[in-house]
């Protein structure tokens, strides 16, 4: 032993369990000659090494630089040790520690290694559809419990082969302790089954699917997270046909393309964009599109000026693109329900369900433990991350730390999120854990899930709830539920307002404690006088909030129903602004039935909601009447503005104290006058993103507080968060908008979390 060696502890927390990093620091080290031992800890894993100060310094910088695929680091704290007799390098056991916190590693797209050798014909998984490695694969949704063994997951029953045992059992193979893996001889079979339920064919099951769906057939194909419904991208009936079944009637259908080559030619793709596209998540992305004559079918995404792309991500995609090359190589590809209802997991489930709308399933042996969607983000352009729309599979369960929110004693807690786009959350610590899109909990099914899924993460991550968080609107489910499961469990309620939940979320994300403002516009939030919010500019403190400005609040004739008629959000600005009503419906009984509705306040809500105001403009110029998905005119809208391009000038000054009712109003007789609906589209997105800038520049000027935060479900719009973000940076303030969860309800449970953890007494 020399005295130029020295000795090292790393310790790194972050996602590096169940994604293979164990056996890939032994490569690195085993290569450089390196002594000393790996090991998990907790929920971080431990690194202890002797050797030559340069030698050490390359071996971490390898380890970071060439991460595997599903691995992240979070943070590396570094220890000098003195200098001990090592020989070797070696994995060791877990310690054994009663603090360990279970740590689950998300699902991940196939990787390149596995798909060399899923179309290397000397390989003994040549063409086998389930091939994975520790590098890649279902976790998330095949394991069952803690810890992550193949006994706890939906692959217990297939009995490995001796080739795959000797690899599942050797430190140096990218199989070591993959617990998914198999192959032709021991694991999961393919097939193809008709409608009925019986065999079609096993042996030839991805080329009897591949020329259904060549012929215009819609399939059932089973993924990591469930089914999806396909059919070809390029027939009409074929769409038209699916969107029929499904009871689908606008919004749009997500495609599969063979390569990133076919999404290029179908959207518009920034380098983030690209780079998220093609990462072992594979998400949905939402990105501007290309002329398309020809190429798609126009019932794809009718009335959109972007398309939702993803890629292969599990190797019977890719097995099924080689099938229909050169013929396809784009299929619809979108979740297998009927609209609003869960997402089908189970073959037999499959077969009970989707009668009627599928022609054939092709499924696999493979259970699945619990349904996940694919996640969704949005193309922000160039030089911007990604905003997450759905987060789901390939990025759940990922820890969220909230690193400002020093915990004073040990806490554990659920969140229960909100009533649409509902996700939960457990909390332990200063650690967050939020599951998958679970969905619209109205629908029987998804609150079923939603049940199940406060159970099963409270399980799997070794949760007891000593608090519930949740939403202050008493009619949400979400809510009722958590009062019945906090008397059961004899726990406290915190109750948190829908708004500052949002703006606490953009800023958890962003390991923002100080005192921030936000500006939370949506289509509905509960508020703290009892009305309906949505358009707030808010002035944040951990567990306070003050609501500084909002927009000037519209009578809504019919409540909810204003949701879905569009025209009801139209008659309560025109109504609001002293405008007649006159033309607006073409049933002149139905249009004396409003008016008598907002004249005398029966069955009307007032709300501040900047959602309605999106949907009264669109009925205004005619470009939507009827929300027949949820923002389905907000999307119509923010599409003709985007064929009009940006507004250079804006002739009317932004609206004084946020009451953009008589410009909405005006928009009418404008529009009358000849003027371009389009243009008009592109000048009210200005409008609105001018008004709120205005608004909270003043405000900043006021408080001295120079953070301000994004969020809500309009944030969903790229016209409105990039050029409300501009108009702030220009103002010289800092803007912070999600790059981890969605500025929609899907959101909510983090904002919850970081609430609650706020609080002086939990």
């Amino acid at each position: 032993m020399t005295c130029s060696l020295v000795h090292r502890r790393w310790q790194l927390e972050g996602q590096l369990q169940g994604v293979g990093f164990r056996p890939f620091v032994y490569r690195v080290a085993r290569e450089l000659g390196i002594c000393g031992f790996v090991r998990n800890d907790c929920s971080s894993v431990t690194i202890e090494a002797q050797g030559e100060p340069d030698l050490l310094e390359q071996f971490i910088m390898r380890i970071c630089r060439e991460l595997p695929p599903a691995g992240r680091i979070m943070h590396i704290s570094r220890e000098e040790l003195p200098l001990v007799e090592l020989s070797g390098f070696e994995i060791r056991a877990s310690r054994g520690d009663s603090r360990r916190r279970p740590v689950v590693t998300v699902d991940t797209a196939v990787c390149d290694d596995c798909l060399r050798e899923l179309f290397d014909a000397s390989d003994f998984r040549y063409r086998y559809p389930l091939i994975n490695c520790t590098n890649c694969g279902p976790r998330y949704s095949i394991i069952r419990a803690m810890p992550y063994d193949r006994i706890n997951t939906t692959m217990r029953h297939f009995q490995l082969c001796e080739k795959c045992h000797q690899q599942y059992a050797n430190p140096i193979d990218r199989r070591f302790h993959a617990q998914p893996v198999a192959c032709h001889t021991c694991g999961p079979r393919v097939g193809l089954h008709d409608m009925a339920g019986g065999d079609i064919c096993w042996d030839s099951a991805i080329s009897a699917a591949a020329r259904l769906l060549g012929d215009g057939r819609i399939i059932a194909i089973k993924g990591i997270g469930g089914f999806h419904l396909a059919c070809r991208a390029d027939d009409e009936q074929a769409v038209t046909t699916l969107r029929a079944r499904k009871a689908r009637d606008a919004k749009p259908f997500a495609l599969m393309c063979a390569n990133i080559d076919v999404a290029r030619r179908l959207v518009h793709l920034g380098a983030e964009a690209q780079r998220e596209l093609t990462s072992p998540a594979a998400p949905i992305l939402l990105a501007r599109k290309r002329a398309l004559a020809g190429i798609i079918a126009p019932s794809v995404a009718m009335g959109n000026h972007s398309l939702g792309v993803m890629l292969p991500y599990t190797p019977l995609h890719h097995l099924l693109f080689a099938e229909l090359a050169p013929r396809v190589d784009l299929l619809v590809m979108t979740s297998a329900n009927l609209t609003d209802e869960p997402l089908v997991k189970d073959n037999d489930e499959a077969v009970a369900r989707l009668k009627g709308i599928a022609d054939a399933i092709l499924l696999h042996e493979r259970d699945i433990e619990r349904s996940i969607d694919d996640s969704v983000l949005l193309d922000m352009g160039a030089g911007r991350r990604p905003l997450p729309i759905r987060r789901a599979r390939g990025y759940v369960p990922g820890i969220i730390r909230l690193i400002n929110h020093p915990r004073r004693k040990h806490t554990e807690g659920l969140c229960v999120g909100g009533e649409l786009k509902n996700s939960i959350a457990v909390v332990r610590d200063d650690e967050v854990i939020l599951s998958h899109h679970l969905g619209d909990l109205k629908h029987a099914l998804a609150y079923e899930y939603f049940r199940k899924a406060i159970e099963d993460m409270c399980r799997l991550f070794e949760v007891r709830p000593a608090w519930i968080a949740h939403d202050l609107h008493p009619a949400y489910l979400s809510t009722q539920w958590a009062r019945e499961l906090a008397a059961k469990l004899d726990v406290p309620l915190i109750g948190v307002q829908h708004h500052h939940a949002h703006a606490a979320a953009v800023l958890a994300e962003h390991g923002i404690a100080e005192t921030a403002l936000a500006i939370v516009c949506d289509g509905v939030g509960y508020g703290t006088d009892g009305t309906a919010w949505g358009g707030e500019l808010l002035l944040v403190n951990g567990a306070s909030f003050a609501r500084l400005a909002h927009l000037r609040p519209i009578p809504l004739a019919g409540g909810d129903a204003a949701a879905r008629d569009t025209r009801r959000c139209a008659a309560g600005v025109l109504w609001e602004s002293g405008a007649s009503l006159d033309g607006l419906l073409d049933d002149r009984p139905e249009q004396a039935m409003l008016s008598a509705m907002l004249e005398r306040g029966t069955n009307v809500v007032r709300s501040s909601a900047a959602g309605r105001l999106f949907d009264a403009v669109a009925a205004i110029l005619g470009v939507c009447m009827t929300n027949t998905h949820e923002a389905q005119a907000a999307m119509a809208l923010e599409s003709l503005a985007s064929s009009a391009g940006p507004v250079k000038q804006l002739r009317i000054p932004p609206a004084k104290d946020l009451d953009l009712l008589p410009y909405i109003a005006a928009l009418r007789e404008r529009r009358a006058r000849g003027e371009e609906v389009a243009q008009l589209a592109a000048e009210f997105h200005e409008y609105f993103a001018r008004s709120w800038a205005a608004a909270t520049i003043d405000a900043a000027h006021a408080t001295g507080v120079k953070i301000v935060g994004l969020s809500g479900g309009v944030f969903c719009n790229e016209i409105v968060t990039r050029r409300i973000a501009e108009l702030l940076d220009l103002a010289g303030l800092r803007v912070l908008r999600h790059e981890v969860v969605p500025p929609n309800d899907g959101g909510l449970s983090l904002g919850q979390a970081a609430i609650a953890l706020a609080r002086e007494d939990v």
